[in-house]
């Protein structure tokens, strides 16, 4: 596709950012701009309740975590931890399915060889490299390998572990880019729906890829980075490659540079590796010990909410068959899987997966386990519902022998361009704004326009059918107590017509001001597009089609991981 050139010399110019530490819950914005490349907006990343809201804090959570992240000595625990319990052979069994980036092939020869350890995160793959939160989470990790190295004097390396193993097509067929008119608008991949639910290792993106391709290259404006853009997705994503194939080649693209490893949850030498930590849960099961049951029942004791349902008759195993993943569940003495109702006694389940690891993965409890177990994990970096998964989980490490990694937050982020700035200080409006329903700023602003005297004749309508209806009623009682309740409706009744009147002279100055309102829906298109946060729901492609891939180095400069002490505390407590 032939793009008219512009000039985009200034995004590559690209200075050293302000940065707000990730290790801290609750520390101020940098607000960092050069020329007209965004401003990389760091905050707390949102979501995942009290537990995560907790956590982040500082507060004691000693009984679900094995410490927290702001503490220097939780890593150094850890680190003791791994080398006491993986030598250079453990290592080295999964080491075929690690692939370097970067310069990253010195450090992972000397991890495997016994001497290091990594910072891991991971993602399930998805359509144009999934929402930009991803590229974060891996920024973030590599960040923190840089602050471990230097305390540990060790070589510490980001692993991102792709989730190929998971299988939930409605998240990954699908992305949101900003339309003509600056609004959200989705492309998705087709398919039909008697498809089986494969991993995303083996489901083919099928025909339906190409018109997603094109839609995607249509979205993107004309610049002197769009080309390799436009030819990067018309080559990664065709009918013919797999999910996860097509998002390796993304992250490939935007990250070939960085000091990265990748691994595949699908890639054999994994898959094997990972066979005794499987082997073992269900062995652990069939002696009816459940820990995550345990802890669960603890946060919730605790007053939080538990992230992952535990069913009382499923194994963390999943069995891989023609139709796809199917959940393992105890029936008696033996087992089934849930969807196809496949039978196994208790000695052929542990066989087969000693004979044909292949066929099996972790769920989405045990697959930290079984990375911490083949790979010399520290840390991983995790998003709100992670985070209280991991809540749940830290006494499921314990029972398979490991100390839980240390739990840190993603990094949050915001992009701010130029014009968008520009917009927000015509509309004396902060980003922060945007983190309410866009219905609430929308309301405010007319609220915020709406004359003095409007407001005050509104509040005495009301103040006087209140006061007026309460007078009435009381003398009405004297009639008939039964009054009171009709005349308690017609009053609310009355309030219901003073709001009408109150949403009539709304809708007139939306019309009169429809200038302000539309700026205002087009900043917050940007910022909390749908009303999610923008990390959740655009993905980087478009950020790199405008300005270039010096954009992944202003976001990597801003991200700091150092240390900010909240909290000191050891755990979890398995007791």
């Amino acid at each position: 596709m032939s793009r008219t050139t512009k000039d985009a010399t200034a995004s590559e110019r690209l200075s050293s950012a302000g940065a707000m530490s990730s290790m801290s819950s609750g520390r101020g914005i940098v607000d960092a701009t050069a020329h007209d490349a965004p401003s990389v907006r760091l905050h707390p990343v949102a979501g995942g309740g009290p537990l995560v809201r907790d956590y982040l804090a500082g507060l004691d959570l000693s009984t679900f975590y094995s410490g927290h992240f702001s503490d220097p000595a939780a890593y150094e625990r850890k680190a003791a931890e791994v080398e006491g319990r993986l030598d250079a052979g453990r290592r080295a069994l999964a080491g075929a399915a690690i692939e370097p980036m970067g310069d990253a092939a010195g450090r992972l020869e000397r991890i495997l060889a016994g001497d290091g350890f990594f910072v891991t995160t991971g993602q399930q793959p998805a359509l144009f490299g999934g929402p930009l939160y991803t590229l974060y989470k891996i920024l973030g990790a590599i960040r923190l390998a840089e602050v471990l190295e230097r305390r540990l004097e060790r070589p510490v390396l980001a692993l991102f572990w792709i989730g190929s193993d998971d299988h939930d097509w409605a998240e990954a067929n699908h992305c949101i880019v900003l339309d003509a008119q600056k609004y959200p608008q989705r492309i998705e991949v087709q398919a039909s729906p008697d498809d089986p639910a494969l991993p995303l290792s083996g489901r083919r993106w099928g025909p339906g890829v190409t018109r997603a391709v094109e839609e995607l290259c249509a979205s993107l404006p004309d610049t002197v980075y769009a080309d390799a853009v436009v030819e990067h997705v018309r080559t990664a994503y065709t009918p013919e490659r797999t999910v996860a194939e097509s998002f390796a080649e993304t992250l490939r693209y935007l990250l070939h540079d960085r000091r990265l490893a990748m691994v595949d949850a699908a890639h054999p030498a994994l898959r094997s590796a990972a066979a005794p930590v499987m082997r073992a849960d269900a062995e652990r099961v069939l002696r009816n010990a459940d820990p995550v049951a345990i802890q669960t029942a603890k946060l919730e004791a605790a007053g939080y909410e538990a992230q992952v349902a535990v069913a009382p008759d499923a194994s963390n195993l999943m069995l891989h068959g023609k139709h796809g993943r199917d959940r393992i569940v105890r029936t008696g003495r033996g087992w089934t899987t849930r969807r196809e109702r496949n039978v196994l006694g208790e000695s052929a389940l542990l066989d087969m997966i000693g004979d044909e690891p292949g066929r099996f993965s972790p769920n989405v409890l045990l697959r930290p386990v079984v990375e911490s177990a083949v790979f010399p994990t520290l840390a991983y970096i995790a998003g709100p519902g992670e985070m209280s998964y991991f809540g749940q989980i830290g006494c499921l490490f314990t029972a398979h022998g490991i100390l839980p990694p240390i739990v840190v937050p993603r990094p949050g982020v915001t992009l701010i361009d130029d014009k968008l700035r520009r917009l927000l200080g015509r509309l004396e409006l902060d980003a922060d704004v945007f983190e309410r329903p866009l219905r609430d700023v929308l309301a405010d602003a007319v609220a915020a326009d709406m004359p003095q005297e409007v407001k005050r004749a509104l509040e005495a309508l009301r103040n006087a059918l209140e006061a007026g209806y309460g007078q009435l009623t009381e003398a009405a009682e004297s009639v008939d107590p039964t009054l009171r309740g009709p005349l308690t409706a017609a009053r609310n009744d009355a309030l219901l017509g003073a709001n009408a009147a109150e949403k009539l002279i709304t809708a007139q100055l939306m019309r009169m001001n429809h200038v302000r309102i539309e700026q205002i829906r087009r900043a917050a298109a940007h910022i909390q597009p749908n009303d999610k946060p923008q990390e959740r729901v655009f993905g980087p492609l478009p950020y790199v089609a405008v300005y270039g891939r010096g954009i992944i180095a202003r976001i990597e400069a801003a991200i700091d991981m150092e240390f900010d002490p909240v909290a000191a505390w050891t755990g979890p407590d398995c007791g």
